[in-house]
């Protein structure tokens, strides 16, 4: 599926177009005009090349958006034919954003599932949103001497609309849901699992942040198939209930992954509580990841 997922989604972003040419012609019914110029001279052709570098440029549309309006508008003739165009063009870019939330849709593949880790302890998130598509694992993973020295760890497949290449897409990603606060909605499985484990402090799923710890670092790791350089994320989960209008630290999460061709996107999600003794002696969660690379 995943390969016939991706190309679909990518085909209805290229519909986009001739969509918003055939509401030209609808509009216009008397004197249409032609594919080529309804946008202005040949803005059609160019507006399709930039869909096609969402598989080249780095940010996709958060590049390929605000460098194409700013080429539009820099020249007196580009100024003029956004005000004979502006109609067309903004129905043409409605269709798009519309396209790509469509493609946002498209279902994902089983996440990563290493055999070491058994079943999954869920293989769904009800506080995941809907869009965009995502598939996830979870796994409790307890110390046999220690029920306190316990991981959540998290694997995902997910969707990736504003991009199909591979290049800085994690970062891109992150750095999209940070902003719309998209990943506390995910992590509130792994913090209700967390909160029913730990006895020293109660945790409300609904209040809770998470704060990035300075920038994430290049890490290399060693599976079995050879080393590896991926960045890593790490953050301090702070409990906003209690006594510190600050937050009481209750945990850190370690958020790395893989990117992928195609608009998807690999990611492990390891939540581990303040009693946990590995987040000095092994802050990146070693052995659960390069498990995961693995897989």
């Amino acid at each position: 599926m995943g390969l016939a997922a991706n190309l679909t989604g990518f085909i209805l972003v290229l519909l986009s177009l001739p969509l918003a040419y055939g509401i030209h012609r609808w509009r216009n019914r008397e004197q249409p005009e032609s594919f080529d110029q309804f946008l202005g001279s040949k803005t059609s052709y160019y507006a399709l090349v930039g869909l096609l570098t969402l598989w080249i440029v780095p940010y996709g549309l958060l590049i390929i958006l605000p460098v194409a309006f700013i080429l539009s508008v820099s020249s007196p003739a580009g100024r003029l034919d956004w005000k004979e165009y502006r109609n067309d063009r903004l129905i043409a870019a409605f269709m798009v954003f519309l396209m790509l939330g469509f493609s946002g849709l498209t279902p994902c593949d089983t996440p990563r599932s290493p055999d070491e880790w058994g079943e999954p302890f869920a293989e769904e998130n009800p506080y995941a949103p809907a869009w965009p598509a995502s598939e996830q694992f979870t796994w409790i993973i307890v110390d046999d001497l220690d029920a306190l020295n316990f991981e959540v760890v998290q694997s995902l497949r997910i969707r990736t609309p504003h991009q199909f290449s591979a290049f800085s897409q994690i970062e891109s990603s992150i750095t999209i849901s940070s902003f719309f606060g998209l990943e506390n909605d995910r992590m509130r499985q792994a913090i209700d699992i967390v909160d029913e484990r730990l006895t020293f402090i109660r945790i409300d799923s609904d209040e809770f942040r998470l704060e990035q710890r300075g920038e994430a670092q290049e890490h290399t790791f060693r599976p079995s198939s050879g080393e590896v350089k991926m960045k890593v994320w790490v953050y301090d989960c702070l409990a906003k209930t209690g006594t510190n209008s600050d937050g009481t630290k209750i945990g850190e999460v370690v958020v790395t992954g893989q990117s992928g061709w195609g608009g998807v996107l690999d990611l492990i999600v390891i939540v581990r509580p303040v009693s946990h003794d590995g987040l000095i002696s092994n802050p990146f969660a070693e052995t659960l990841v390069s498990t995961w690379l693995d897989s």
